[in-house]
């Protein structure tokens, strides 16, 4: 069978389980649109890296799904499902196709998601966030507000950065696959767009044009995830697990 779709059962339920805990651990929500922020692709583009675009895929469409569902933002469930899957999809598919790495890119691509991090965090992240879940299996939470200096974003930043150079220059995680999985992020961003535009918000009487403060949210949210992924993928692979 292809590899690309090759469905290994223990795989799906580990990272199916993963996107989910990734999902509900952190939320911070977003009164726009009423959406979340959340680490779930973290977990996804782990799969990407690590296992098989189908196994990418399902674990990110049911897993996020299945936390929509159990923190009180059932109205995404039917997007999540499929906007996920299709982000973990097409993850997988171009990590396994366009793997390629050039040692210089290496500290190109670190200084690009120290650029990403800090420059989001700037606009979104610093400050006062509510922090969720507002709700989990029913039961109801107060979220509360939470403030966190840019400074600890910059740390953040900078110890990414060093982290994603280290793995890609060691050739650990190819530095193609760094940038491959925002453009995948990229899918993603679009699909919560249309589906806030013209689903979630006419539900829940909001402007459809509120939509577009979405979309640094989640180009935000591909960010941090690529940048938990890419060094946990590469110490797995260096330990001999994983593609």
């Amino acid at each position: 069978m292809n590899k690309l779709f090759r469905v290994n059962v223990i795989d799906i339920v580990i990272y199916t389980v993963a996107v989910y805990a990734a999902t509900v651990a952190i939320q911070i929500y977003q009164p726009a649109t009423g959406g979340y922020f959340n680490l779930g692709e973290s977990m996804i583009y782990l799969a990407a890296l690590l296992s098989t675009p189908i196994v990418a895929g399902f674990a990110g469409g049911v897993g996020a799904a299945l936390a929509d569902l159990a923190t009180g933002y059932a109205i995404f469930a039917p997007g999540t499902l499929v906007i996920k899957f299709i982000e973990g999809y097409l993850a997988g598919i171009l990590v396994s196709r366009f793997r390629k790495t050039h040692s210089i890119l290496s500290f190109a691509v670190g200084v690009l998601y120290m650029g990403l991090i800090i420059f989001f965090a700037s606009i979104l992240w610093a400050g006062e966030v509510y922090y969720g879940p507002s709700e989990f299996l029913g039961m109801k939470f107060e979220s509360p507000l939470i403030t966190i200096p840019l400074y600890i974003w910059i740390i953040v930043a900078l110890f990414v950065s060093g982290l994603v150079t280290y793995v890609t220059f060691r050739k650990f995680i190819q530095s193609s696959e760094a940038v491959l999985l925002l453009l995948a992020g990229l899918t993603m961003v679009l699909g919560y767009f249309l589906y806030e535009y013209f689903v979630s918000n006419p539900l829940l009487n909001r402007p459809p044009e509120a939509a577009v403060m979405e979309i640094p949210v989640n180009i935000g949210q591909a960010v941090i995830g690529a940048s938990i992924a890419i060094p946990v993928a590469g110490w797995l692979r260096k330990a001999g697990y994983g593609k």
